[in-house]
Formats: C-alpha cells, structure tokens, sequence
C-alpha cells in the first residue's frame, strides 16, 4: 500500500539542532570513488513502501555488478529522518534513502544528502519543472523525483447523479453542491475537513497561490498566514459553521464508518486515493469517480499537491554514481517505472512515465472510470506547489495538527489557528539559528 501521504507528524526532538544555517553549498564532501569495474558494487537502500522488494529485485537481476539490499526501516516519516540525521555524522547511513518532499531541505541543511548534478545532469528531459522545483534547492538536484500526488475530488457519482449534480468546476460550486447535498438528507455531507493532514491542507494552499517559505540569500520569510492560505482557511471554516463538511479527521474509525456507509460523498483527496479507500470503504468499490480539483476561479486548472516522495543519495555512500544511477534506474527508466507502478501502486512523477501502457488500465476500485489515471496526468500537468519547503517542516506540521484541532473543537478561528502555526515556525528556525523574516 502506498504511504504517499502523513497521518499526522510526531515532531522529532532535535532535529535540525545540527542545521547549517543556510542550504546554500550543503553538498557534504564524501570518500566515494568510482568502483573497480571488475568488481561487484553492493549498496544499501532503505524504503518502507510495501512491493519494494520486488523492484529490488528486478533492478538486481538487471544488474549483476550493482547489487542492492533493502532495508525496511524501524520507523517512517520524521522518526527515520531523525535517525538519519543522527547516524550521518557516524557514517553509518544507507547509500539511498526515501524522503517525502517536504523533509527533503531538513536532509540537505544536516549535510544527510548529496547533489546528483555530477552524476544526472540530464533529468530536466524527463521531469517537469514543477516535479523538480520539489528536489531542487540552490540550484542543486539532491534527488530523482519519484511520484507525482496531485490533489483531486473523489466523489459518489450515484448520489450526484440522483441529485442531478455534477462534479463541482470550482468551490463555489463545491458549497452549492454541499449545500444541496445535506438539505436533500441530512445524514449526508460532501465532505470534511481535516486537522489530522497537515498535508492536505498545504496542498490547498498552495493551489490557492500561497508560498509557505521563500528564500533570498541567506535569508527566509516565513508566510503561513499569508492572504491565500487565509483565504482556504476561512473557505472552510465557513462550510464547517453551516454544517455542510464534517469536521471529522481523516482516517479515525468514524471517518472510515461515514465513508463506507455513504454518510459523506465526497472527499478531496489525491492521486493515491485508489490505493487507501479499500480499507477505508470496501463497500462502496466502483461507485466513486475522481474529477480535476475544484478552482478558485473557472477555467483555472491549478492544483496542490499532497505527498509525495523521492530517493536521495546520501553523503555516507562510498559508491554515490552507482547510487545515482540505480536512484535514476528506478524512476526514471520505462522498466523501473513499470515495476513501480506494477508493485507500489506509484503515479510517476516522470512525465514519459505518466503515458505508459501499463496506466491505461484504472486502479481496481476506479474500475468503473477507465480514463482515471488521464485524469490523474492532466492534473499533474497543472501542480503549483511551495517555491521551496522549509528546513522544518515538521515543526509548521505539528503546529497545524494542534492548532487546527483545537480550533475545531473550541469553535475558534482557523485563521487564528495559521497565526500559531506561523510562530511556531519563526520561532523554532531563529531557535537553531536561521535568518528568518515574518
């Protein structure tokens, strides 16, 4: 099963206390050489998605020089890259290492991870602009992007039709739909809002054209409260007040309940949706259709995104060209992207991937929409996201988790509720040392 995305982040005690103060020139210096040729290069990887192992394999019969093991971590998310930033200084770290896109800058500042620019200095010719922007900082490449997880609108095609509805073009029409939907049964809602996915709403605000953390020099601004995240902040806030969405987190046993008995009817979600909801609503299989994200203006096809990951090189690596080369085998080649997307369920972030024959066929809960992963393409053609994440991203994560729960459950403002998380933030990075403006 895909874990493209975070059911919610435990804040890593120290984990930039050893943060460079800027990501400018964080390339570590490595002891790597080119191998011996005539011998056989053994490299380490470690990677907690289900069906990896298969991939590994596949890339090691291929191989035969460049041998890789799988190592499936003891913990995912920040728990691992804790651990990382702990054993780097150690040199005992694996020679490749998955991270989700926003811990990618927390790996860079700590020196966890290397520059492939030496070693892939072509990837521009497989990769948007936009799929990059998520591995790119300074102007250097520190890794090979791996899926594209644009956010989309899942809904009960059988009960917008029964309603004569249509999958809202933009959230106007969206609240005219929820609106509709709960006075038709009240039992019913379009959807819910989430403090439990820190995630989803950054996806929402990025489509909405904030920009969390910009950089210039040696200095950041800090804008989680900025006009456009405000804006998805009261958008919401508006729709939970009149009861149309529920406030109800995503994947707690409730949420589970209403999404399989049809209680809600909607979820704003993303690309990996098919991969979760057969867990989530066995019953409900091939009566969902996934429709493009709705927009804040019509016509407007801009989306956020929501999870993500890539594999990076890491500075421990004594052999980073063969790390680099098996990195971009995976996810930038027709028979790695296959085997990904046949064994993890991945939506590649390679745009010659995303038009693959192996995804013609829908995922088989979306079995009854045959253009699903179209959809998906035409999505990730429109992603807008951060212009860079922040090196702690953790910290602005467990801010919005705590905040935005006890706004809903005090009925306070969420607006409100992003001042915290922007505090927080500014606080803790001039806590370890960053310039930081807002």
């Amino acid at each position: 099963m895909r874990k493209s995305k975070l059911k919610g982040v435990t804040a890593a005690v120290g984990l930039l206390a050893a943060a460079t103060l800027v990501l400018t020139g964080c390339t570590a210096t490595t002891s790597a050489t080119s191998a011996d040729s005539s011998k056989t290069v053994h490299l380490t990887f470690t990677n907690w998605d289900g069906g990896m192992q298969t991939v590994v394999d596949e890339w090691n019969k291929a191989n035969p020089k460049i041998q890789v093991k799988l190592i499936k971590p003891a913990g995912t998310g920040y728990t691992l890259y804790n651990k990382l930033i702990t054993n780097n200084k150690a040199g005992t770290n694996p020679d490749v290492t998955e991270v989700e896109y926003q811990a990618l800058p927390a790996l860079i500042s700590n020196k966890v991870v290397i520059s492939l620019d030496k070693y892939l200095p072509d990837l521009s010719k497989n990769f948007s602009a936009s799929a990059l922007a998520q591995v790119q900082f300074q102007g250097k490449t520190y890794g090979v992007p791996q899926n594209a997880c644009p956010m989309v609108f899942f809904y009960r095609k059988d009960v917008f039709d029964k309603l004569g509805l249509s999958a809202p073009a933009t959230w106007a029409d969206y609240a005219k739909a929820a609106a509709v939907i709960h006075a038709a049964d009240p039992a019913q809602q379009i959807g819910n809002f989430t403090a439990a996915d820190p995630g989803w709403f950054a996806g929402l605000a990025q489509q909405a054209g904030a920009n969390w953390w910009t950089t210039k020099g040696t200095t950041w601004t800090v804008g989680i409260n900025d006009a456009a995240t405000v804006k998805v902040a009261d958008y919401w806030e508006g729709l939970i007040n009149q009861g149309l969405v529920n406030p109800e987190p995503n994947w707690s046993a409730q949420w589970n309940t209403d999404m399989n008995s049809g209680a809600l009817v909607g979820w704003v979600g993303a690309q990996w949706g098919p991969n979760q909801l057969p867990s989530i609503a066995k019953d409900t299989a091939g009566k969902w259709e996934a429709a493009p994200l709705p927009a804040w203006t019509a016509g407007d096809k801009t989306v956020g995104i929501w999870g993500g990951e890539t594999e990076a090189v890491t500075a421990n690596s004594k052999y980073p060209e063969q790390a680099a080369k098996f990195v971009n085998w995976m996810n930038g080649s027709t028979a790695g992207i296959n085997s990904l997307i046949k064994n993890v369920q991945v939506f590649p972030a390679s745009t010659p991937g995303q038009a693959l024959p192996a995804l013609k066929t829908p995922p088989p809960f979306m079995s009854n929409q045959p253009d699903y992963n179209a959809v998906m393409a035409e999505s990730a053609k429109n992603v807008r996201t951060f212009q860079i994440w922040g090196p702690n991203a953790n910290v602005t994560f467990d801010s919005y988790s705590n905040a935005f729960a006890s706004a809903l459950q005090n009925k306070t403002s969420l607006s409100a509720a992003l001042t915290t998380m922007q505090n927080a933030t500014v606080s803790d990075m001039k806590k370890i040392g960053f310039k930081v403006n807002g």
